[in-house]
């Protein structure tokens, strides 16, 4: 079968028709493969993107209230437990002004640690702050919790740490409590690594629970991006204790973590 070109006379096989439509296809097909790749290139770039401005955000947050921690003479509630494993939670007064509460003032209790059950997932930041009721019950009068202690049912600086943890934590089992606030979802780990200075040296703290305000900590964050964390949470699904091998693989393989070390100085290492 001929074609005539009807403009010059020029005619055209059937055959030379197919092999042109042949070569057209494989380019069209290349062309979309590379506009598919670059669309998945740019998606995941925008991910990771929106993944490191998250933990940017939560770090300087974080580094913003630990370096201006509060120190008193005779001691206040400051806690670290566990802070090398991937839950790790503090408790401490910070003085600094928070435009998230309506007078708070100058000073705040704040804890950092990963939330439980169903929210085991979010980095959580809770927050205790003075109070304008004149009888805000037992134990969350503010004032309790600096020195000197002694004050209703707070006798010591023990007290004051036990009842702070307390309070702090009652602030994530509050339904829409306007003092717990999700920093970041898709958490892995979460851990916070004390140093203290012994002489000259910086040298790890080894205390746990930790109640020493500590020359330094390395803040470490590990998270996913939604879709790896949905999967990651599929493979985990109905199962009881350690990860499977290949979720920890999985989890190892796509897992950003983001590490800052923050200055608290000298002048708070001192033993509470």
């Amino acid at each position: 079968m001929v074609i005539r070109n009807k403009k010059n006379g020029k005619r055209f096989t059937l055959v030379e028709l197919l092999v042109a439509m042949a070569v057209f296809s494989i380019l069209l097909v290349l062309m979309m493969q590379f506009f598919s790749g670059s669309q998945k290139m740019w998606v995941g770039m925008e991910q990771k993107n929106n993944l490191y401005a998250d933990a940017r955000v939560a770090m300087d947050l974080m580094s913003t209230l630990l370096q201006s921690t509060y120190y008193a003479s005779g001691g206040v509630p400051f806690i670290l437990e566990d802070g090398t494993s991937e839950e790790a939670k503090i408790y401490f007064p910070t003085q600094t002004q928070l435009d998230l509460l309506e007078d708070a003032g100058s000073i705040l209790f704040v804890s950092f640690q990963r939330g439980t059950g169903n929210r085991a997932n979010e980095l959580l930041m809770t927050v205790f702050s003075d109070s304008e009721d004149d009888n805000p019950g037992p134990n969350l009068d503010f004032s309790y919790f600096f020195p000197p202690y002694g004050a209703g049912s707070i006798n010591d600086i023990g007290d004051a740490r036990s009842h702070l943890k307390d309070i702090l934590n009652d602030q994530i089992d509050t339904t829409e409590s306007g003092n717990c606030v999700t920093l970041l979802t898709n958490v892995t780990g979460f851990r916070i690594l004390p140093m203290r200075l012994s002489g000259t040296d910086v040298v790890a703290a080894s205390s746990n629970p930790l109640h020493e305000i500590p020359y330094l900590v390395e803040v470490q964050l590990t998270l996913m991006n939604q879709k790896d964390f949905d999967f990651w949470q599929d493979q985990l699904d109905g199962m009881a204790g350690t990860e499977s091998e290949r979720a920890q693989e999985f989890r190892l393989q796509h897992q950003h973590t983001f590490s800052r070390a923050i200055y608290l100085g000298d002048r708070w290492n001192r033993d509470l």
